[in-house]
């Protein structure tokens, strides 16, 4: 039996077998062709903790094993942007840590041992929030 394919411009006589695997290749080319359309950016970060905002909004967050970085990744119309907050040395009391953002230093976080988080913008207090730190 003989299969007239006219997915190509010009029109090829083929036999039933080699339409088929012809069109088991075209179908899969087609599916990588959309999976890797509709494929997201996967952060490489996992998170370790959790910070529940007063607002209601949970943020995870990247706690680096030392303490001196957190790591956000948001997503969203910027899809995997990083911020990454860093401890300023020196600045530490025995109940709190100080970070700052790293792109934006003017923004700031101060955690407290019991897991108390303030969020600050040049002095003025944006949010609060209680910071939880998974163990595995």
């Amino acid at each position: 039996m003989l299969v007239v394919s006219t997915i190509m411009p010009i029109i090829v006589t083929t036999t039933s077998s080699q339409f088929v695997r012809h069109l088991q290749a075209t179908s899969v080319i087609a599916f990588l062709l959309f999976a890797s359309a509709c494929a997201t950016v996967s952060p490489k970060i996992q998170s370790n903790g959790v910070i529940l905002w007063s607002n209601g909004i949970e943020e995870r967050v990247q706690v680096s094993p030392s303490n001196d970085h957190l790591v956000f990744v948001h997503s969203g119309v910027l899809n995997g942007q990083v911020v990454v907050y860093s401890r300023i040395i020196g600045a530490s009391t025995a109940a709190c840590e100080y970070y700052v953002n790293e792109p934006n230093p003017q923004v700031r976080l101060t955690i407290c041992h019991q897991g108390e988080v303030e969020l600050l913008d040049q002095g003025q207090t944006l949010n609060i929030g209680q910071l939880t730190v998974f163990t595995s």
